[in-house]
């Protein structure tokens, strides 16, 4: 895809238990700045084929544009989709518990995830640039990220599935550069990765669906302010699994650990996940769209030996003009 160029504890959950309707009085007004992206790419890396279902059709994941509306308390997000988003349906059930879809994702979409990951500072080797659990992309140096949004059905869930990820992960890690691991170790980790989550990471709550078009706000004290035009900006879509469950074999070590809330890809077509996979390749990016600068390609950064992806710095829009 291409676009412009250049560019809390628990609370940031439980503030987004706010009504959705407050904050909206910039409604219309000229956006922070908008990342536009062709029609017609939610084809991963040129081969990614949607799974074998009818809510899933062509066009459901190719994300058009990305904008950031400044309003009271934080920032509007608004993405838009090439084709109405599909709502979760109250008389499917979705389990033997007779859990509907509604029930599952509450806030009225399940089909898709939207990674947003935000470069607050522009310096090289500040920040993370890995990306989360399942989406199998690098981001490039120079746009490591300090924040990341993740919009997706179900996200207390999804945060406590990538706190289980990222301890994991954190434990590892000290055990082999320290050895076996007490508790007092353990907890040292496992503190260390809550503070990670709580000042990296936020999953909107507050959603609106409207048409093609998804809304979720993000309060200023997540990303300090207003979201700024001249940071960069790295979004990509995933289809989105409502499961949850940890792979518990793998938390031990002796398998890859799922994705976090993705729907993986692999060879052939199933209703389970996307086809198009590359045999031998376990660690082929599941990422449908992606939003990336002029001068590189979509395919590029999701193919064999794909280079580091780049975040995109918005222009700023123009102020309207004015008449004498």
């Amino acid at each position: 895809m291409t676009a412009f160029r250049r560019p809390l504890p628990m609370l940031a959950l439980g503030a987004v238990l706010a009504s959705a309707c407050a904050g909206r009085n910039t409604r219309g007004a000229t956006p922070l700045f908008t990342l536009e992206d062709p029609r017609g790419d939610d084809h991963g890396d040129g081969e990614l084929r949607y799974p074998l279902r009818e809510d899933m059709a062509q066009g459901s994941l190719d994300l058009l544009s990305l904008s950031a509306h400044e309003e009271s308390g934080g920032t509007r997000f608004e993405a838009t989709f090439a084709r109405p988003i599909v709502k979760p349906q109250a008389a499917r059930t979705v389990d033997l518990t007779g859990e509907t879809q509604a029930q599952r994702a509450r806030l009225g979409f399940y089909t898709f995830n939207v990674d947003l990951y935000v470069d607050t500072d522009g310096v090289e080797g500040s920040g993370r640039t890995d990306t989360l659990p399942g989406r199998f992309l690098t981001l490039a140096p120079g746009s490591a990220w300090e924040k990341v949004i993740l919009l997706t059905p179900r996200p207390y869930q999804a945060r406590d599935m990538l706190r289980g990820l990222w301890r994991h992960d954190a434990r590892q890690e000290r055990q082999r550069q320290q050895g076996p691991l007490g508790e007092v170790a353990q907890r040292e980790v496992d503190a260390a990765v809550e503070q990670e989550l709580e000042t990296r990471v936020f999953f909107p709550t507050r959603v609106r669906i409207n048409g093609p078009t998804v809304e979720f706000f993000v309060p200023k004290d997540f990303l300090g302010g207003a979201a700024r035009p001249e940071w960069g900006y790295a979004a990509a879509v995933t289809g989105a699994s409502l499961e949850t469950k940890v792979d518990v074999p793998a938390l031990f070590g002796s398998a890859p650990a799922r994705g976090l809330m993705v729907l993986p890809i692999a060879t052939g077509d199933s209703r389970e996940r996307f086809g198009g996979g590359r045999l031998g390749d376990p660690r082929q990016s599941p990422v449908v769209d992606l939003i990336v600068p002029q001068g590189v390609t979509q395919e590029q950064v999701l193919g064999v030996n794909a280079p580091p992806w780049p975040a995109v710095f918005p222009t700023r829009p123009a102020p309207p003009q004015t008449g004498e």
